[in-house]
């Protein structure tokens, strides 16, 4: 399930460019706060194993970049959340409703409306774009390292570590060839830069931004699509959209 958060500023207001630790923090105390009030007995089931989720980049309209932070000039911003978790989201939204607003890096925005984003049709071959991110890794003699966009193995990495997360939650036996990744010739060919580094927590992330194909199974591509993609999911990476 996927919904849009649309929230109100009133300028001149400023957050770091690096705020994607603040938004997991918000979005964890938003819900901590309703379901402690309201729901206790899932309020201790989510403080053993808080549900899987993923959140887009900030969209906001109207901005400017002045020594690592964001003045946000205009009255609106906005982001997606979305969890394979529906129960979650629900929550989420109820906690939004109750709370009126939204804190990032300690400042206040009021809630304008939250909105329910309809699935689009899944088929067995897609193109994406990414709404943040894409943060692949693996192991190198003992090590976590970067995946890059020209690693050779970059369609076995994604597919293995999605297929890994979806075999997890729902208990079945895919093999991870039941699905393939691909960057976007077209926009390779335009030579966009196809990578970003990103900061969080004062860790520095090489991270992966393009255009993408996926082909496979249809349950794995809506996997992907409402579970984000890649690692630190909950951080605000991997949250993709259909391009049409």
């Amino acid at each position: 399930m996927r919904i849009k958060i649309n929230l109100l500023s009133q300028p001149p207001v400023s957050i770091p460019i690096e705020y994607n630790y603040d938004i997991y923090l918000g979005l964890r105390k938003l819900v901590f706060d309703f379901v402690g009030t309201h729901k206790p007995k899932l309020f201790n089931k989510y403080k053993k194993t808080f549900p899987e989720f993923t959140f887009s980049q900030l969209m906001i309209p109207g901005r400017k970049i002045e020594y690592g932070f964001i003045e946000i000039t205009g009255a609106y911003l906005s982001f997606f959340v979305s969890s394979v978790d529906d129960t979650f989201v629900e929550y989420l939204v109820k906690a939004f409703n109750h709370a009126g607003a939204f804190s990032v890096h300690n400042k206040t925005f009021k809630l304008k409306k939250i909105e329910v984003v309809e699935d689009p049709g899944f088929s067995p071959e897609m193109k994406f774009r990414m709404l943040s991110p894409l943060l692949l890794l693996k192991k190198v003699k003992g090590k976590a390292v970067f995946v890059r966009p020209e690693d050779s193995d970059l369609d076995d990495i994604f597919s293995r570590q999605l297929v890994g997360k979806y075999n997890t939650l729902y208990g079945t036996g895919y093999e991870s060839n039941r699905i393939k990744f691909a960057l976007d010739q077209d926009y390779l060919e335009r030579g966009k830069s196809l990578t970003r580094l990103l900061t969080i927590r004062n860790i520095n992330y090489k991270t992966i931004f393009s255009p993408f194909h996926l082909k496979g199974e249809t349950d794995l591509i809506k996997f992907a699509y409402t579970n984000g993609i890649g690692a630190k999911t909950n951080y605000g990476l991997g949250m993709i959209d259909v391009v049409n």
